[in-house]
């Protein structure tokens, strides 16, 4: 009888102690498969695979590459190959990798301590010992428009900022076989972005923006395409300007936004219709653009237009500026009767305070 209990006693304890926790997956005669974990450059609201401007504007990796109610999971392209013997193995060739439930996946914790499900198509890859491995990967791989010649070694593809407006990231990472597991993949934006906040001078005066965009004034201005050839650096090289005259990212808002002295129109952030520049409304009001240097107000002008003024552009002269990835730069356009006044700040991507501010009218 009182053994009867005691065995009672213990199947009890150990059913309240057994968790649903899955099972470490464990080394077997290969060793253990690779795995991934991914972070980015500029962590957001302290997540640290969390970023901005992504696609659909979800504020982090993770999210965008799991599969929602709302929308279908974005990928991960993933290359990879090692050396050994002199000799080049590809490993993982344009594999897809996102965030699912994968049977036997990924056997690690991920950023901040879940579960990780961070996982690749198709059969596990192990470690080949004493061997050097090279990566790459980017973000999204449904529009990259990736080109022959890409792999483990650079990354090729061609951006046209007018036609397309999605957040491009990139990683790389070289490392011996097995000296880290899971492969932290450090993502970085390729692109930098543009945001311009209009505001009128004078107290009690009020107007309405109802259209923007940029215009070369000089054949050395503005590019707005560039082949990305990725190694380790984020370099674009430099590309043939658009013509002199035509304008650059022109959006014209269904309805047109009020400034006055308190309140700020943010170009680019409302919607227009597909032929007035919708495409450059979906990331806040920023303006993804090319990285490049810029050669000074003779040569590149922000143009826009205003109810008051109906017909009339208003123009002013952009400074020469350096436009490099990973950075914001957030123009104020202060307006009067007589003159514009302009301010830029600029910040990390994901820095909401800018790092320095420049007043251009002193």
């Amino acid at each position: 009888m009182y053994l009867i209990l005691l065995l009672s006693l213990v199947f009890l304890l150990s059913s309240c102690t057994k968790t649903d926790e899955p099972e470490i997956r464990q080394e077997n005669a290969e060793g253990f498969p690779i795995a991934w974990e991914i972070v980015t450059m500029d962590e957001y609201q302290g997540v640290p695979y969390g970023t901005k401007a992504l696609i659909e504007d979800y504020n982090d990796l993770r999210d965008a590459c799991t599969i929602l109610e709302t929308h279908d999971a974005e990928k991960i392209g993933l290359f990879g190959s090692y050396t050994s013997g002199g000799n080049n193995t590809v490993v993982f060739d344009d594999v897809d990798l996102w965030w699912w439930d994968k049977e036997n996946g990924n056997p690690y914790p991920d950023a901040i301590g879940d579960r990780s499900q961070w996982n690749y198509e198709g059969e596990d890859v192990y470690w080949e010992t004493e061997a050097d491995y090279v990566f790459k990967a980017y973000f999204p791989k449904s529009l990259v428009n990736l080109q022959p010649g890409s792999g483990s070694n650079r990354i090729l593809t061609v951006y046209d900022s007018q036609v397309s407006q999605y957040d491009f990231l990139v990683a790389h990472k070289e490392m011996t076989a097995g000296s880290e597991n899971p492969v932290r993949l450090l993502f970085r934006h390729a692109l930098a972005a543009i945001k311009f906040n209009f505001q009128f001078i004078n107290e009690g005066v009020t107007d309405r923006l109802t259209a923007c965009w940029l215009e070369n004034v000089q054949p050395n201005g503005l590019y707005t395409s560039s082949t990305l050839n990725f190694e380790d650096s984020i370099i674009w090289p430099k590309s043939t300007a658009n013509p002199v005259g035509v304008p650059m990212y022109y959006w014209k808002p269904v309805a047109p936004l009020q400034m006055t002295s308190a309140g700020i129109a943010t170009a680019y952030s409302t919607p227009a219709s597909s032929a007035d520049g919708n495409i450059y409304t979906q990331n806040d009001g920023w303006l993804l653009v090319i990285p490049q240097p810029t050669s000074g107000p003779e040569t590149l002008q922000l143009c826009f237009r205003t109810v008051t003024g109906a017909d009339v552009v208003y123009r002013t002269g952009l400074p020469a500026l350096e436009l490099q990835p990973g950075k914001r730069y957030t123009y104020l356009v202060k307006v009067s009767s007589t003159r514009i006044e302009l301010h830029l700040t600029i910040a990390d991507w994901n820095e909401r305070d800018s790092s320095y501010e420049i007043d251009f009218n002193k």
